[in-house]
């Protein structure tokens, strides 16, 4: 079978998956991940979608999931052809291919985040807009000092930047006939010019990272690149947390690698519909879908 992965970004994380991590994660993995969140290791913590939608709960949270399901899924896949990662999932994406341990990438998240949050003062958002042309999206983004941050698909763009301006911008995207609106679960203007000092400043914790082949390509969110060595995989790490991330494009790269199958790791099912939407011929499902590992496992297997 030809596998393809895809790592979920922010915002769909839930409680549910606070629970899953603090249950399943153990040893060296469970060790890193307590000194970066240390309310894991409490057997009752107040988790609410506030909490978990801050960035220094949320990144390690998340890749922490994510590396989590990797680990009980690996043995029983194949060699996935290629992975990709939605921002944050990047991340994720790049450690399953071998850039960096687990151990190692839950610390690297908590010092994105730390970056991410440094970069920027007062209150900030993303918006997805559905429904109405880009050129349209941008100009208006652009008129309430925001800018275009993801391209998930043609007439579907998320913004970003100050919270005042999302607020404002929202009745004029409703007003103009926008589909559907949908305020993400994101605290940060993430892959616009306002993260430039972020990106740095997180390069500087990946360059130090030595270079290795990577066990399969991973596709940049940023335009697609497949990168097969660690060191241009965490460049552009690096380069996406300040730049508009083509989503649409990638999950055409993905398309073109030919999978039998696409496997969606991380919280929620976003990323699987987007790909539906956009291969209806190749069979797709989120880990989230299921009840269990064996279920996926033999979804997968029946496929092949």
């Amino acid at each position: 079978m030809r596998l393809a992965l895809l790592f979920s970004g922010q915002g769909a994380q839930t409680a549910a998956h606070w629970q899953q991590v603090q249950a399943g994660v153990s040893g060296e993995l469970r060790a890193a991940l307590a000194q970066v969140l240390p309310d894991i290791l409490d057997p009752n913590p107040t988790v609410n979608p506030e909490k978990l939608a801050k960035n220094k709960i949320a990144q390690p949270l998340i890749f922490a999931q994510q590396m989590l399901l990797w680990s009980q899924l690996q043995g029983h896949l194949p060699r996935p052809i290629c992975a990709a990662g939605y921002s944050l999932g990047e991340m994720a994406a790049c450690s399953a291919a071998g850039a960096f341990s687990a151990v190692e990438g839950v610390r690297l998240c908590a010092e994105r985040a730390a970056a991410m949050d440094d970069a920027v003062a007062g209150e900030h958002g993303m918006l997805a807009v559905l429904g109405l042309d880009d050129a349209l999206v941008e100009s208006m983004a652009a008129e309430a000092g925001l800018a275009v941050a993801i391209r998930n698909a043609p007439r579907h763009l998320v913004v970003a930047g100050p919270r005042a301006g999302i607020i404002a911008v929202a009745g004029q995207f409703e007003a103009a006939g926008a589909s559907r609106l949908v305020h993400l679960a994101v605290q940060t203007p993430s892959h616009t010019p306002l993260l430039v000092k972020a990106a740095a400043n997180f390069k500087k914790h990946l360059d130090v990272l030595p270079d290795c082949r990577l066990a399969f390509p991973v596709l940049s969110a940023i335009d697609a690149t497949a990168a097969r060595m660690a060191g241009p995989a965490r460049d552009a790490l690096a380069r996406q947390i300040c730049t508009l991330l083509d989503w649409a494009a990638c999950l055409q790269g993905v398309r073109e690698m030919q999978p039998d199958a696409v496997l969606e790791i991380g919280p929620g099912n976003a990323l699987a519909r987007l790909f539906g939407e956009l291969a209806p011929e190749i069979p797709v499902r989120a880990c989230d879908d299921f009840r269990s590992i064996d279920g996926i496992v033999c979804w997968l297997k029946a496929g092949s």
